[in-house]
């Protein structure tokens, strides 16, 4: 394996297992201890057919006090000793560019190995590594770095502190599996009727490994983010057959990770995964790409039990068909699966539509949470960059985030070109085509995303990792515009008004530098901090030139999105920001509470709303339910957040994440967390719950480094009791809606208050 891996957990006198000779395609590969990148010669020969599967049998003289197993994979692996998986870690090694960099992951494999023989076996798919058509198979990206292989090193220490490596070398066994075939995106194929002999002689006897020809200068580095396991199972809700011999499941909910089916001896089915249903019952794949699809095949004595190993997707419903005998609800159950990160906050309140949007914001979250955030599980799967900052608050808010983002801002780095440009999303395997690539709000993550994590986890390192990639982006940004502005992009992406590109795309470059004038000072750099803020106004000053107009104080064509963008980023003359704000506010209320703004236009709208307490047209906003929008999309049935207002109604993914934003507002207004805009890491904070909307009770909480900061209160006649929990060494100014104030440290404490008598319950339930 590569230095990295060989070097950690080596003791005295190794004795190396016998290590075959390097060829030339391995001379830039891992050269410690003889460990190389090895694939099958079969495999090879025939690349679009069955996957290869390595393995190698080692003796132990006794029993080892530890063995620690350090495995990479080009391509996706699974890893098994003496036939148990060497971890409950799913689809690994992640994402990364593999034309650069492949992670490896370490595990302690001690109580599987034996004294006496044992056997290792390692069995590859192609991931985003090697993604090719298949069968006219949905394939979002093409990509082709080399050969599937694996290359792994197993250090056995004894108790008398020798060592023994296994190491992957042209030793190895190698051979074709029963995965005959797997695609990303597309689904995976099964054969158990295909021989494989696993054991320790049936390993011996495969025909001899080869090295593999892996991607030139690829280098291995330690894997630093959250594994991906089995978060929940779930067990149908229905199912019923629609065609003979075809079966339609009913999980329930939406998510993402496998299907999992019990089948009996003899069966060969086919599996396809959907989100929707036609009208006459069938599934409605549209969402998923066209058409991902699973052949699970056995034949023989015994039953079967499967799963894909090799790819992933999202779905509700699954169709089932070729059994000749049907199956039952018993026999089908839903593998969730997600990245192992701690969850941190819980929100609910005595609103049940609230609530159940928390609900379908955060499955959304879940279902996209895998070694990178996703935008949606099934026909992409690709990191967006926009999603990260832009609905930052909402991942924050539920999870622990920052091992995720810190390695997503190392793959931001490390495809950031030589002028200093950034893609729509990372890994960039696949350019997408302008105006699709180089949008201001996808590449300033690499200047949001790092203020976000040290506002939250109080990380300078952060910043000062990313100081140098935000300011080369900054200047090919500011050398990209024509007379000022920046004119190309995707604009407040995706609503369906206008979507305003200079306006916005310039307003958010004067925002992103405003954010790096704050990187700036925070690091020190004080004349960096001065320059980029009289940049940021001087680019803000050229907006309201070209898109304010002072006689009736309208922007741009006037849309809701274009009016919170432009008060959120500081194009609205301070003096008219509240007759703005009830303009805004005015417009819609009379569109019925819709608002068709896209995922840059919503959380500026938000804020807007929030920052001026206009929290009943929030309320109102979240909940309507006649017109596309959150309240429309549970209307219509929709058990995650969905990519567009129009929620099932529309056949676009129903697992999207980036129109979550609402989440923030329950969490920092409705219940009243908040973090003091001075503070980092949730040192000092903030309570101040906004009832709104008759909701007679709200409690949320959130894990900060330092303790739990929770809130919950109720409202009993005109009577407002609140409970907050402060986290030891924490200090918190707590506002009650009647504009009483305390400053509270750690600890438990309760407060009891009068509600103003203009914000009473009765009067409040009126308003509704």
């Amino acid at each position: 394996m590569a230095e990295a891996l060989a070097q950690q957990g080596r003791g005295q006198d190794p004795e190396r297992v016998r290590g075959g000779p390097v060829s030339d395609t391995q001379a830039h590969g891992p050269p410690t201890l003889g460990a190389v990148w090895i694939t099958s010669a079969q495999w090879k020969a025939d690349p679009a057919g069955p996957l290869p599967v390595l393995g190698a049998g080692f003796s132990c003289t006794g029993q080892p006090s530890s063995a620690t197993f350090r495995i990479s994979g080009l391509g996706v692996f699974v890893a098994c000793v003496n036939g148990h998986p060497v971890s409950a870690d799913l689809l690994e090694p992640g994402y990364t560019d593999y034309a650069k960099r492949v992670e490896y992951c370490t595990y302690d494999i001690a109580p599987l190995v034996t004294e006496g023989e044992n056997v290792v076996v390692i069995e590859l798919g192609t991931g985003m590594y090697r993604s090719q058509r298949h069968d006219d198979r949905w394939t979002k990206i093409i990509s082709d770095h080399g050969d599937l292989a694996a290359c792994a090193s197993l250090t056995l220490t004894y108790p008398d502190g020798t060592t023994r490596e296994v190491v992957t070398d042209t030793e190895w066994g190698a051979t074709l599996g029963q995965t005959r075939s797997s695609n990303w995106t597309g689904g995976e194929d099964f054969d158990a009727r295909v021989p494989l002999d696993t054991s320790v002689a049936g390993v011996r006897a495969w025909p001899r490994a080869v090295a593999a020809a892996t991607p030139a200068g690829i280098t291995v580095s330690a894997k630093t983010t959250p594994p991906l396991r089995v978060r929940e199972v779930i067990d149908p809700i229905g199912i019923r057959d629609v065609a003979a011999g075809t079966q339609i499941v009913d999980f329930g909910v939406n998510f993402a990770g496998w299907a999992e089916v019990d089948l009996p001896a003899g069966s060969r089915v086919t599996l396809r995964p959907a989100e929707l249903l036609h009208d006459d019952g069938t599934i409605d794949a549209r969402t998923e790409g066209w058409d991902p699809v699973y052949h699970a095949v056995r034949s023989g004595p015994r039953p079967l039990t499967w799963h894909p190993r090799f790819c992933y997707n999202g779905m509700r419903f699954l169709e089932v068909s070729g059994q000749d005998e049907p199956l039952g609800v018993e026999d089908v159950r839903g593998l969730v699966i997600s990245a192992d990160a701690r969850a941190t906050g819980e929100f609910s309140c005595s609103d049940p539509t609230l609530t159940r949007i928390h609900r379908i914001v955060h499955r959304a979250v879940t279902s996209n949470m895998y070694s990178v955030f996703t935008d949606c599980p099934h026909r992409e799967k690709l990191c967006f960059l926009e999603e990260l900052h832009l609905a930052f608050p909402v991942l924050q808010w539920n999870y622990d985030v920052q091992a995720l983002l810190t390695n997503t801002m190392l793959l931001i780095r490390e495809a950031q070109g030589p002028d200093g440009h950034l893609p729509l999303y990372v890994p960039e395997w696949d350019p997408f085509p302008d105006p699709w690539r180089g949008d201001v709000n996808w590449g300033g993550a690499v200047v949001h995303v790092p203020w976000q994590l040290h506002l939250c986890y109080a990380d300078l390192s952060v910043l000062h990792d990313n100081y140098e990639a935000m300011t080369r982006y900054a200047r090919h940004l500011l050398d990209s515009r024509v007379d000022g502005l920046v004119r190309y992009g995707l604009g407040d992406w995706d609503g369906t008004q206008a979507r305003a590109v200079p306006l916005v795309a310039t307003a958010s470059l004067a925002r992103m530098l405003s954010v790096l004038s704050q990187v700036a000072g925070e690091l020190g750099h004080l004349g960096d901090s001065a320059r980029w803020r009289d940049e940021s106004d001087r680019i803000a000053a050229r907006v309201r030139t070209e898109f304010w107009n002072d006689d009736d104080s309208t922007v741009g064509t006037d849309t809701v999105g274009e009016i919170a963008v432009a008060l959120r980023y500081g194009i609205v003359p301070p003096d008219r920001t509240v007759a703005v704000v009830n303009r805004l506010e005015q417009r819609i209320a009379s569109d019925e509470f819709f608002v068709d703004v896209g995922e840059v236009g919503l959380p500026a709208l938000i804020d807007v709303l929030a920052a001026h307490d206009r929290h009943e047209t929030l309320y109102r906003f979240a909940c309507q339910s006649d017109r596309p929008g959150y309240g429309y999309m549970l209307r219509h049935g929709a058990t995650s957040l969905t990519e567009t207002w129009d929620g099932p109604t529309y056949g676009i993914s129903q697992n999207h994440f980036m129109l979550g934003a609402v989440d923030g507002w329950f969490y920092s207004h409705v219940a009243g967390l908040r973090q003091a805009p001075t503070s980092r890491g949730f040192r000092e904070l903030i309570v101040r719950p906004q009832p709104c909307g008759g909701i007679t009770a709200a409690q949320a909480s959130y894990r900060t480094a330092h303790g739990t900061f929770a809130s919950s209160w109720t409202i009993d006649g005109d009577t407002f009791q609140l409970e907050v929990e402060i986290p030891p060494q924490s200090r918190c100014t707590i506002e009650t809606p009647d504009g009483h104030r305390t400053i509270v440290g750690g600890g438990q404490h309760e407060i009891i208050r009068p509600i103003p008598e203009a914000e009473s319950h009765a009067d409040r339930t009126a308003q509704r």
